[in-house]
């Protein structure tokens, strides 16, 4: 049954609070069990499979997310059929476009991401594929307004991650393990998924429509792929950008500082995953009013996580880290400071990304992203820093940059 706004971020509220203790807890098994340097490997590879994926299929999920509910909004089950059929496609050529590029670059990827570990090539490539589907499928679930569902699978691809992880490093605490627990988790949410999908086949048609056309559904789906990698998951490349400016130990402690604001995303997460369909079937039933009541309380609820980061960063931060990781992942004041500013830019940023996808300002939305691109890789690479300010700063000044230039189209076309 279809869950309203608040119920669906509620449910969606317990499933990412539970998936991202879970998720905490395999990172802290991990660091432990690994010591720094493997834990950084762990960490690129858990880092490459989020960016590889969602950059490659976020547009796919969304513009699934997007049409259907715009289409059951209007009763057109023939849309829906169509928008589903056509995303299906998009997601299978991306599979077989990411194997070639992959199959094409293993020395290069075996040897710089995973240290030579050819299991972990294997790993990454075979859970990016899983990876493809489950976006995909989960898009169309929160279309269709079955946040529950949706939710249920999370809960089930984190737990699966960190009980196999105990698992397995009951007998030996390997590198390799940590990369198959990591695979199991997107195939056993896809299980659940596929098992349960049977009971959503009547929603749809059993002939598509001639509309959408698939050329407007690719023009939403291309952009919007590297605008969700911008907004939600830019961040996913600090450690990456870390150990090609640093080491992998460097990267596994940027990693861990930084899990300590991952309760603030959890919760936001949820959020944004509710918020979109509803915002997508206001803007087609053209409610105005209802419209800027969500963007007015998202907006607030994001502000207040986004004060209680800074806070954090200030006083117990380090103190977290130290009980829970150890000494050596502790990073000065400083550095989690830096690290709670950007990351609640990109929060504000991801909130009206969901906004303005809604609206179809694809175009104002790529522009923003771009510009803030271009400050961060400039800080990147011409700024005379150590690797942790250098790549914190740019992520804060891309973040920055961002929410700026969403804010003023946002602003202008109201």
């Amino acid at each position: 049954m279809p869950e309203n706004i608040k119920k669906g971020t509620f449910i969606n509220f317990i499933a990412y609070t539970l998936s991202g203790l879970f998720l905490f807890l395999f990172k802290i098994i991990a660091a432990r069990g690994l010591g720094p340097a493997k834990f950084g490997i762990i960490s690129v590879f858990w880092a490459s499979i989020l960016v590889t994926a969602r950059f490659l299929t976020t547009g796919i999920k969304d513009g699934a997310t997007r049409y259907i509910a715009h289409y059951e909004a209007v009763n057109d089950k023939d849309g829906m059929t169509k928008t589903f059929l056509v995303h299906l496609k998009f997601m299978i050529l991306i599979t077989l476009f990411f194997l070639f590029i992959s199959l094409l670059l293993f020395k290069i990827i075996t040897d710089n991401l995973f240290f030579g570990y050819v299991s972990l090539y294997i790993f990454f490539i075979t859970s990016c594929i899983l990876y493809f589907s489950l976006l995909f499928l989960r898009g169309t679930l929160q279309g269709l307004r079955e946040l529950k569902d949706s939710a249920i699978s999370i809960i089930v691809e984190y737990s699966v991650m960190v009980l196999s992880l105990i698992i397995f490093f009951s007998f030996v605490k390997d590198v390799r393990l940590a990369g198959l627990s990591i695979l199991l988790a997107p195939f056993s949410s896809l299980l659940f998924i596929l098992f349960i999908a049977r009971k959503h086949r009547k929603r749809f048609s059993v002939e598509p429509s001639l509309l959408p056309k698939t050329k407007t559904l690719l023009f939403f789906v291309i952009p919007t792929s590297f605008i969700n990698f911008s907004s939600g998951f830019i961040t996913q490349l600090g450690p990456l950008f870390i150990k090609f400016l640093g080491n992998f130990s460097l990267a596994g402690i940027f990693t861990v500082s930084l899990d300590i604001f991952k309760a603030a995303r959890t919760a936001l997460t949820a959020l944004f995953i509710s918020i979109f369909p509803h915002l997508s079937r206001q803007e087609a039933l053209k409610n105005r009013k209802m419209l800027d009541r969500m963007i007015r309380e998202g907006l607030i609820f994001v502000s207040l996580a986004f004060i209680i980061l800074i806070i954090v960063s200030l006083t117990i931060g380090q103190t977290i880290i130290r009980i829970i990781f150890g000494e050596e992942f502790v990073l000065d004041k400083i550095h989690l400071f830096l690290m709670s500013l950007f990351t609640g830019f990109f929060l504000l940023s991801e909130l009206f990304n969901r906004v303005l996808l809604a609206k179809s300002m694809i175009k104002e939305l790529t522009i923003s992203w771009l510009i803030a691109f271009g400050f961060l890789f400039i800080i990147l690479f011409f700024i005379p820093l150590g690797p942790l300010f250098r790549v914190e700063l740019a992520l804060l000044g891309a973040g920055v940059v961002a929410f700026i230039g969403m804010s003023i189209f946002l602003l202008t076309r109201k």
